[in-house]
């Protein structure tokens, strides 16, 4: 629910008095987010307003981050370029961003070269950090903190849905994942769900909404990833990633280490996903599941509210 009242005239009066240089690049379509609102400027970028206090804190987030994570980057990302503060009557942080154009992966998801594509991505995104970095509450925090979290969400699961889901062997993976300690930390998306990562025709386009980005285990955004592109494209996404030197690849690609967390990081978001309302978070999730062998399918209602066909849901 927004708490914010966001159109064109507040938009345009923003730009204008802080940012005079985009003043007279016309405003265009406007989209409406749970989080924000995003309003074209022009052709190539698009003015980013939070529409909560809780979005609010993420967008000043990425400003404070984003240019300093993002410096060796050659892939499309929305890295703010310009700064926007409270005025007009608005109360947050915003920013003025690159236009990405491109389909969710969702939608269009990635194909093989694609999914090299993301994994050299990953690959630039896994930098070191130092002590400056800041945390994810959520996520940053190692796998065995976020093990009750797990536990809760897979017995909603399994109240609702009975045999659907094989909690106890996703606790299994899960504890496995959660005995290995990371090597190293780097900054890391920590949030690579379909939503967030762009396509153009299976290519990678670009990846957004970066608010939870954070130093983390690289094993997180891998996890997420195997998730999102299933095992057979994921060998690809590893490929790309170790030609690449990713900071958590082997030699020959991931270590066994590194690949027990890659999975307890997988069906942990993979459950995360199934528990949200929202529909095609939740059918992901199913999807994902299912995918990595801890769902027999995806449920008949998950399907519908999705408005997904049970092929679909298999894909």
């Amino acid at each position: 629910m927004a708490e914010v009242s966001i159109d064109a005239a507040l938009v345009s009066a923003l730009v204008r008095a802080q940012h005079p240089q985009f003043a007279d690049i016309p405003l265009g379509e406007c989209y409406e987010g749970w989080d924000n609102t995003i309003l074209r400027l022009g052709a190539e970028w698009a003015v980013r307003l939070p529409r909560r206090a809780t979005s609010a804190r993420l967008i000043a987030h990425e400003c404070a981050w984003l240019p300093r994570m993002s410096e060796n980057w050659t892939f499309a990302a929305s890295i703010p370029l310009a700064h926007g503060r409270p005025g007009e009557g608005f109360p947050w942080e915003w920013a003025i961003v690159p236009w990405i154009e491109g389909s969710v992966a969702y939608d269009v998801p990635l194909h093989a070269l694609g999914a090299r594509q993301l994994g050299r991505a990953l690959a630039e995104i896994h930098q070191p950090v130092d002590a400056s970095a800041p945390r994810n509450p959520y996520r940053s925090t190692p796998l065995g903190e976020r093990a009750e979290r797990l536990d809760m969400r897979l017995g909603l699961l399994e109240r609702e849905y009975g045999t659907l889901v094989d909690c106890e062997h996703a606790r299994q993976v899960y504890a496995l994942g959660a005995r290995e300690r990371p090597s190293v930390l780097t900054w890391a998306h920590l949030d690579l769900h379909g939503g967030n990562v762009l396509t153009t025709e299976g290519d990678l386009a670009g990846i957004i909404d970066w608010g939870d980005a954070a130093a983390g285990d690289p094993a997180t955004d891998l996890g997420h990833v195997l998730a999102l592109v299933g095992r057979r494209r994921f060998r690809d996404v590893v490929r790309g990633y170790a030609d690449a030197g990713g900071a958590a690849a082997a030699r020959s690609g991931l270590s066994e280490q590194t690949a027990r967390r890659v999975e307890a990081e997988a069906v942990g978001y993979a459950v995360t996903l199934a528990s949200i309302s929202d529909s095609e978070h939740c059918a992901a999730g199913w999807r994902a599941l299912t995918d990595l062998g801890f769902a027999t399918c995806v449920p008949d209602n998950v399907l519908a509210e999705a408005g997904l066909t049970a092929a679909q849901g298999a894909a």
